[in-house]
């Protein structure tokens, strides 16, 4: 059993979701993560992750449209929806899952709620295994899409199988990061608050006048544009065709402060450094910003 089961609906992984994979990938690479093998999604997605110990990072773009529809629940396709959020704008944060290990009660809990959702997904993804074996993951999703704020949006995910998913030889990342802390989003909080008491009840307070949510797996957190400006000053924010509630960064931490500037520098990624903090552009990272800092 891995560590993420005692972190009901904890951040399990936010989607990245970008337009070439191959090439985000590598600059993941460059930033210093060590990305799990390529994988598909049979609804024509293509993916690989940035793990760590209780959640992770999931890089994912479209490799083949033509499978929209696959896996479809009440008119829903989870690839399509990847298709929909890259056509109306820029890349980012399309969705952030949240860790479930009963999909079904958890799903059942938050539409009695109120939340709207679109169903329930169940598939398999075949995977390659450190050692060139191939297997194959076995998820359960519920998907909690708000339609009148799709990129703030969450579904739950089960993974049936988490040892091909923790699998500690892709936790070992040369920048040394060891897990989210935070995703923050763009939005005005009162947006989000009746959103996430549903899912977080108590544990949704505000920070001045900053909102997060303690997920005991990571915090989420919304801030209007005001207070974005001054928490990432000197960073431009990540780029969106037409203005509306989004994710804007990724918090990391890491054993080392010195392990992410040694691998910055040597791979040429310009970076932002303010005391305690260093921020990697969007462009460098899917058009979201990520900022490592160093947990002690």
């Amino acid at each position: 059993m891995v560590a993420t089961d005692q972190f009901p609906l904890g951040i399990d992984h936010p989607l990245v979701t970008v337009r070439n994979h191959s090439d985000a990938l590598e600059k993941y690479r460059k930033l210093g993560f060590f990305p799990s093998p390529v994988s598909y999604h049979p609804w024509g997605s293509v993916t690989s992750l940035m793990m760590f110990k209780n959640n992770f990072i999931e890089l994912i773009g479209i490799d083949d449209a033509s499978k929209f529809g696959t896996n479809a629940v009440n008119g829903f396709c989870f690839g399509r929806q990847l298709g929909q959020f890259l056509a109306r704008g820029e890349e980012g944060v399309s969705l952030v899952a949240l860790h479930s290990k009963d999909a079904d009660s958890d799903h059942k809990r938050l539409l009695e709620e109120g939340l709207e959702s679109q169903g329930r997904i169940d598939f398999r993804r075949r995977m390659t295994l450190p050692d060139g074996r191939h297997d194959e993951a076995v998820v359960s999703l519920g998907l909690f899409i708000d339609s009148e704020l799709p990129d703030t949006s969450n579904f739950i995910c089960h993974q049936h199988r988490p040892e091909l998913i923790w699998v500690k030889a892709w936790q070992n990342h040369p920048n040394g990061v060891e897990g989210i802390l935070a995703i923050t989003y763009l939005a005005d909080p009162t947006l989000l608050e009746a959103r996430w008491r549903a899912m977080y009840g108590e544990a949704v307070k505000y920070n001045g006048n900053v909102l997060e949510a303690n997920t005991q797996c990571g915090i989420l957190r919304a801030m209007d544009a005001e207070t974005a400006a001054k928490e990432y000053a000197g960073v431009p924010l990540p780029r969106v065709a037409k203005e509306r509630p989004h994710a804007i960064a990724i918090k990391l931490h890491t054993k080392s402060l010195n392990n992410v500037r040694w691998v910055l520098h040597r791979n040429e990624v310009s970076y932002f450094e303010v005391p305690g903090r260093v921020l990697v552009k969007p462009e460098t990272a899917g058009n979201v910003i990520l900022e490592f800092v160093q947990k002690n």
